[in-house]
Formats: structure tokens, sequence, C-alpha cells
């Protein structure tokens, strides 16, 4: 796994920090273009920085469903399979990537992420979380 060096880290920390403040207030949006500024500071390739790149999508990826920016949710959703290289795998990326599916009305790809999901997490992935995902997983 690799950590960030200065002054990449600390302009990372700094505007994940800003994000934060944004998102406090309210103003959504703009603490995901915030968190997108901070995805862009991060080396290639960006998925050794594991903590780093898996936090920042998952973020924006919640952001959007607050805010139900279903379609910005699919493409960090897409770009989340490139994160956290060195992470335990519990089956958060698919369950993540079946929740926007489901959210975009394709729920034969929700179902097929959240059958990954379900096995790698041993089950535990729908703990937790709106019922609707595991009826459809169900269904």
């Amino acid at each position: 796994m690799a950590y960030l060096q200065s002054p990449v880290k600390e302009n990372f920390e700094s505007l994940v920090n800003k994000s934060n403040e944004q998102f406090e207030n309210g103003n959504h949006n703009e603490s995901i273009r915030t968190l997108e500024e901070a995805w862009q500071l991060l080396p290639e390739p960006k998925g050794i920085y594991s903590e780093e790149s898996f936090h920042l999508v998952k973020d924006i990826i919640d952001t959007c469903f607050i805010i139900k920016d279903y379609k910005k949710a699919k493409e960090w959703s897409d770009k989340m399979f490139l994160t956290g290289l060195a992470r335990k795998d519990t089956g958060k990326k698919e369950f993540i990537s079946g929740k926007v599916s489901f959210e975009l009305g394709d729920e034969e790809l929700a179902k097929e992420f959240f059958s990954i999901a379900n096995k790698k997490s041993e089950g535990r992935c729908f703990e937790g979380e709106d019922t609707k995902y595991l009826k459809c997983f169900k269904s």
C-alpha cells in the first residue's frame, strides 16, 4: 500500500476538509466538486492509495445519493473498481454499484452486483441498508 507524500498529502487533506465543511453546510454539489478536485491530486495509479481513493469515491457516491444524482453516482461507481487495491475485499464496491444500478432502474445488473457482494460479505452487505435492495436481490 502506498502513502501520499507531502505536499500532495496536505493539499489532498485540505480539500477533503473543505468538502466536509461544504457538506455540513448543505452545499452538496460544491462538496462533490471539491472531492473531484481532490481525486485529481491523487497520483496514478490512484488505486494504490487504497484508503484515500476508496473513501473519496465512496463519499462522492454517497453525496450523489443525497441529491439523487444517480448518473454522476454511476460515473463514480465505475471508477470505484480502480480504488482501494490493498483493501480487504468485502463486496462493498459491488454493493455500491448494485445500489447505483438499482436507482438507475437496471434491476438485472443490480442483482448481479448484489449477488457478488452477498457472497463476498457472507450476507452482511445488506445490514443497515434500505430493504428495497435486499428485496431486489431476492426477487
